[in-house]
C-alpha cells in the first residue's frame, strides 16, 4: 500500500496586508500548486538560497508582524530544507506585497473612474475585498494609490450622450429623416 507525501510548512515573515492578500489567493496554510508561477518562484527560493543582502536587514524586520505557513512537499522539505534567508523572505515579501497592490490601485482606480471620490473608494475596497483598517491602514492605502494609482475619471456625459447621438443620428439617416449631409454635420465620427 502506498503512503500519500506528508506536507510541510515554511513559516515567513510578512506585512499584515500581505498576509490577507496570500489568505485570500492561497489559503491557509499557503498553497502555491495552483499558481505554476509563485509555485516556481518559491521553490526557487528554496532551492537557491540568496543571503546577499542579508547583512543590510536588521534580523526581525518590524513591519512584518504576522507569519504566513506556506505548504511544501516531503520532497522539497528533504531536498531543500525549510527556511528562506533574509534576502529571500525579503524577496518573497515584495513580490505578494506588489500584486496586493496592483489589485488595490486597480479597484480604486477603477471605483474613482467611475465618479466616486477617493476617500469612498478607499473604504468600499477595504470592505469589499476584507483588509480592514487593522490589516491595511487607509492612510498607508490613500498615500500608495495618490502616488501610483491611475486617477483618470470617466466623463459619463460626454461618453454616453455622444453614443447615443450617434445611433439616433444612424437610425434617423436609415429612416430617412435627415440627409447624409446632416449626419456627417451632426456626427462627424
Amino acid at each position: 500500500m502506498r503512503q500519500t507525501p506528508r506536507k510541510f510548512t515554511v513559516s515567513i515573515p510578512v506585512k499584515p496586508y500581505v498576509n490577507r492578500y496570500l489568505e485570500i489567493n492561497y489559503g491557509g496554510p499557503i498553497d502555491f500548486t495552483s499558481d505554476p508561477s509563485s509555485n516556481k518562484f518559491f521553490q526557487d527560493l528554496l532551492r537557491k538560497p540568496d543571503s546577499s543582502r542579508d547583512k543590510q536587514y536588521p534580523d526581525t524586520i518590524f513591519t512584518y508582524t504576522e507569519v504566513v505557513q506556506v505548504l511544501i512537499s516531503e520532497h522539497d522539505f528533504y531536498r531543500y530544507g525549510w527556511e528562506l534567508t533574509k534576502t529571500d523572505i525579503v524577496a518573497f515579501g515584495k513580490r505578494f506585497e506588489e500584486q496586493a497592490k496592483i489589485l488595490m490601485r486597480s479597484m480604486i482606480g477603477v471605483y474613482h473612474g467611475l465618479g466616486l471620490p477617493v476617500f469612498k473608494c478607499i473604504y468600499k475596497f477595504q470592505n469589499r475585498f476584507q483588509f480592514d483598517e487593522d490589516v491595511w491602514k487607509y492612510e498607508a492605502i490613500k498615500k500608495d494609490f495618490y502616488r501610483n494609482g491611475f486617477k483618470e475619471q470617466i466623463d459619463f456625459d460626454n461618453e454616453i450622450f455622444t453614443k447615443i447621438e450617434g445611433i439616433v443620428l444612424r437610425n434617423l439617416y436609415e429612416l430617412g429623416t435627415i440627409s447624409k449631409q446632416a449626419k456627417k454635420e451632426y456626427d462627424p465620427a
